[in-house]
């Protein structure tokens, strides 16, 4: 076709998961001339705010785990919002990291959809039999609704797996900018780095602590934990401390897993009892034998010890022939377009 190709991006705020994996898409979209502009909820807003990530950013209203009933008034208004931007500045593919009403959206307008994230690994791949299986259902309904619309679908995962369809590809992560190969002579002696999306990791930190490792805790807001060195948040900061971490304790999400596995961090990671998703990683984690973890609520100091003594020895999947998230994205714009 014609001129740039218009794509318009919508991306999830809760985290920075999603966040750090529509940067580097959204910069091999644009090195490949396409226009984007980004559409993004709440954590993800100051990341792709950023400048030169893209060529516009507007903020949106995420739907997220709590709004309950609230989600019913805040779907159909989020998808006129959709609609309205379609039509203010068309777009010729749309692309949903996690955002339903933006692919809601582009199949009213008859636009061509790529949704793109981890939670489509549990509705548009094959469960590996030793998983749970009900979480891994549970997930699925999930993962269906939120690509509702989608032409085509980028599964995005730490380790291999099969895809059921012939619309879905199966892709690797994209570690974060500026995220250079492991120090190993620093991580040695290097301090154990914790990150907890919901800030809920106090315990493991103390048990940390307890077990005489030095601690680097990235977070929003500062726990006070004696002994703890308080990092605010920061994605710069975050790439240049992992390669030099000794390991890392942290929350399970699909990014931080992904970057560990690929630098060869051991991490130990953790989960809410009631988030099937996070604890389907950790599932995937150990079934792979690249990493451990557990539920919050079923940590031990004898676990933290044991890991420290004893950590994982995670390895590249260099037999892995998947293409990159970002490559894989670009290769579905380009067919639809």
């Amino acid at each position: 076709m014609a001129g740039a190709i218009r794509i318009h991006y919508y991306v999830h705020g809760r985290g920075r998961g999603h966040a750090t994996r529509a940067q580097a898409v959204i910069a091999r979209l644009r090195e490949a001339g396409c226009r984007v502009s980004v559409f993004a909820g709440r954590d993800a807003e100051a990341v792709l705010r950023a400048p030169g990530v893209a060529d516009e950013v507007h903020a949106v209203r995420s739907l997220l785990p709590g709004d309950g009933v609230r989600a019913a008034g805040l779907v159909p208004r989020r998808v006129a919002q959709a609609v309205a931007a379609l039509r203010r500045a068309p777009a010729d593919v749309v692309v949903s990291d996690g955002d339903l009403p933006g692919l809601l959206a582009a199949q009213l307008c008859r636009v061509p959809a790529v949704a793109v994230g981890h939670g489509l690994v549990f509705s548009h791949c094959q469960r590996p039999a030793e998983l749970p299986r009900q979480a891994w259902q549970r997930e699925a309904r999930k993962a269906r609704l939120s690509s509702l619309g989608s032409s085509r679908q980028v599964a995005v995962n730490f380790v291999p797996l099969q895809a059921r369809g012939a619309t879905t590809v199966v892709a690797r992560p994209l570690l974060r900018p500026g995220l250079g190969p492991r120090d190993q002579d620093a991580a040695r002696e290097g301090e154990v780095l914790c990150y907890f999306r919901d800030d809920n990791g106090a315990e493991a930190v103390r048990a940390l602590l307890a077990a005489g490792a030095r601690v680097q805790l990235f977070g929003r807001r500062d726990p006070g934990i004696a002994g703890a060195r308080f990092v605010p948040l920061d994605p710069e900061r975050f790439a240049e401390a992992l390669p030099r971490a000794r390991a890392v304790v942290s929350s399970a999400g699909s990014q931080l897993i992904a970057e560990c596995v690929a630098l060869g961090v051991p991490q130990f990671a953790l989960y809410r009892a009631d988030d099937d998703e996070q604890a389907l990683n950790v599932a995937m984690l150990r079934h792979a034998g690249v990493g451990d973890g557990c539920d919050f609520g079923s940590l031990t100091a004898e676990q933290i010890e044991r890991f420290l003594r004893h950590p994982p020895a995670p390895r590249q999947r260099a037999d892995w022939p998947a293409p990159e998230v970002a490559s894989a994205v670009w290769e579905q714009v380009r067919q639809l377009t």
